[in-house]
Parts: structure tokens; C-alpha cells; sequence
């Protein structure tokens, strides 16, 4: 045991010190190195792509760090497959024989509780210890292809099944995972048409016990409409972090997209503050839909308010 447990360490610390200067095309290779060091082999890295319909390989090679991988293993539907469950309820899953003596798992990559893909992993034998190495490994790589993602092209390419508009390729730079989760808040988002967005976004972050959430519907489907949603993120952002309460900042978004605007184009949001604390939820509503209540998987209700006063007839409601 003394020996496995020097094994696992050299993984886990080799790993890191030399991810700094490894690019994420030469990732693959490295967690195949240091993993082989613990008795996990033939491990391979599958990535999620941004509708979460297929996990694709991240070889290392070709533009998009793809290429090369033939057959059954060049893309794996998410729906209905045993990789697809790993993936979908965060749960290592055999995924059958190996051969003589040998085992395959499929393990789940979570970034926090983003779900960024699944890895698949041989080994000799299956033991408690051999699994806390897996999902060791697994929150490591994990945490290495978050952090090289944001730069690398080869990433965004990956991950997309479609070309994106120039709108939706701002917004998705703009926005925060889609996935957060602490001990008091599970916070989940998605958008729909991922590659048409457009004027849509959302926003959250916490401070302390409060959780600060905002929606917004910027008019239009082109790319002014991304450029309206950007500003509205932008500016709602920088006056929560100045410590305005909801109707200062909802007011503060307003004034500034008409400065910038004039009448000519306009956003419509919901911003929000639930408090962890005491299960208050505040949230303001300028011109948006009404939020959705869903408790027990079921509809609930509409959460009614009057929307903010109406300053001119195309500005926000």
C-alpha cells in the first residue's frame, strides 16, 4: 500500500507541474503518461459538445485536436450509451471487458459540477483503490482542460457540431458556466438555439449568502442584438459589484443603453437576488416574461409583479 500510495502521488503532483507549458494538444499524451504511472492505461479523453448530444476524443491531433480516432470511437452519442450516463449522472460506469484479467470504466469530468466529458481508463484490476485513483485523475484533467479551454481554438472547434453566428460567439465568451453548485445554491442555464443566440444572455454570481441572477432579451436576432446584451451583462455587472440593489442597477442598465442607443434599440431582463440565508427571493422585472416556479419536476406557477415604469414607448418596460 505504501508503494501505491507514492504511485498515485507521483500522478498527482507530476501531472500539474507539468501541465503549466503543455498545451491542450498535448494533453492527451501527458495524463497518458503520468496515469500509466498508477496502473490506469489506455486512457482516453472525451469531451461534451455544447447542445451535450455527443462526446467527442480529444486525441491532440488536427486543427481541432480530434482526428484520428476511427469508427465506434470517433463520436459518442450522449443518449442512450453507457458513456452517456457516466456523463449524464456523474457516476463511474464499467464499460466492459478488457480482456484477460482487465477492465475498462468510463468516469466522468467535472469541472465543480460543470460537466465537461467523461475519460475512459483500462485497468488490472477493480479495487476501492483503483477507483479513487480514476476520479483523481479525473477532477485533475478535469480542472486542466477548463483551464487551457478558453484560448485555445482547437477547443472551440471540438465542441461545435455547427457554425456559429458572430452574435452567439460573443455571448458564449460572455456568459458563465451553465453549471454552478455549492452547499446552498444549484444554479443550471442553457440556451436554445446554442448557435443562434443572438440578444440573449444570463448572468449569476454570489457574494456571501446572495445569489445575484439576471436574464436578458435584447431586440433583434443579429449581431447589434448581441452587442445590446453584452452592454446590458456589462453594465449590470459593474454596478452590482458597486454595491447597487436591484432597482439601482435595473435603473443603471436602462440609462446607459440609452445613452449608447438612443430609442433605437432596447433589452428587456429580469434581474434577480435570492438570499441562501432565509429563502427570500427578490427580483425586478423589466419587461421580461414572468419567471417560471417548478417544484416536484412540475409547473407551479408564475411569479407576478407590476414591470418597471416605462420610460418611452421602445425603451425597457
Amino acid at each position: 500500500m505504501p508503494e501505491r500510495d507514492a504511485r498515485s502521488g507521483r500522478m498527482l503532483a507530476g501531472l500539474p507541474a507539468v501541465s503549466h507549458l503543455t498545451p491542450l494538444e498535448l494533453l492527451p499524451a501527458a495524463v497518458a503518461r503520468y496515469a500509466a504511472v498508477t496502473g490506469l492505461t489506455d486512457v482516453r479523453i472525451y469531451l461534451a459538445d455544447l447542445q451535450e448530444y455527443v462526446l467527442r476524443p480529444l486525441t491532440g491531433a488536427g486543427p481541432d485536436a480530434g482526428r484520428g480516432a476511427e469508427g465506434d470511437e470517433a463520436e459518442l452519442s450522449i443518449d442512450g450509451t453507457v458513456p452517456g450516463r457516466a456523463y449524464r449522472h456523474g457516476r463511474v460506469l464499467p464499460a466492459g471487458d478488457a480482456g484477460p484479467g482487465g477492465y475498462q470504466w468510463w468516469v466522468p469530468l467535472l469541472d465543480g459540477t460543470e460537466r465537461l466529458g467523461v475519460l475512459r481508463i483500462t485497468t488490472a484490476d477493480d479495487t476501492d483503490r483503483v477507483r479513487r485513483d480514476m476520479e483523481s485523475l479525473a477532477s485533475l484533467v478535469a480542472l486542466l482542460v477548463a483551464g487551457k479551454s478558453h484560448l485555445i481554438d482547437s477547443h472551440a472547434r471540438l465542441v461545435r457540431t455547427e457554425d456559429m453566428n458572430v452574435a452567439a460567439e460573443m455571448q458564449w465568451r460572455l456568459m458563465p458556466p451553465r453549471t454552478y453548485a455549492d452547499g446552498r445554491v444549484v444554479i443550471g442555464a442553457a440556451m436554445e438555439p446554442a448557435y443562434l443566440i443572438s440578444g440573449d444572455a444570463f448572468d449569476y454570481a454570489l457574494a456571501g449568502p446572495l445569489v445575484f441572477l439576471s436574464v436578458f432579451d435584447a431586440m433583434g436576432h443579429d449581431a447589434a442584438a448581441g452587442l445590446t446584451a453584452h452592454l446590458a451583462v456589462a453594465a449590470c455587472r459593474d454596478h452590482r459589484r458597486q454595491g447597487a440593489g436591484l432597482v439601482e442597477t435595473g435603473v443603471a442598465v436602462e440609462n446607459l443603453l440609452v445613452e449608447q442607443f438612443g430609442h433605437s434599440r432596447y433589452a428587456t431582463g429580469i434581474l434577480a437576488e435570492p438570499d441562501t440565508r432565509t429563502g427570500v427571493f427578490r427580483w425586478v422585472n423589466r419587461g421580461h416574461p414572468p419567471p417560471v416556479v417548478i417544484r416536484g419536476k412540475r409547473w407551479s406557477t408564475l411569479l407576478r409583479c407590476p414591470p418597471a415604469r416605462i420610460r418611452w414607448a421602445r425603451g425597457w418596460a
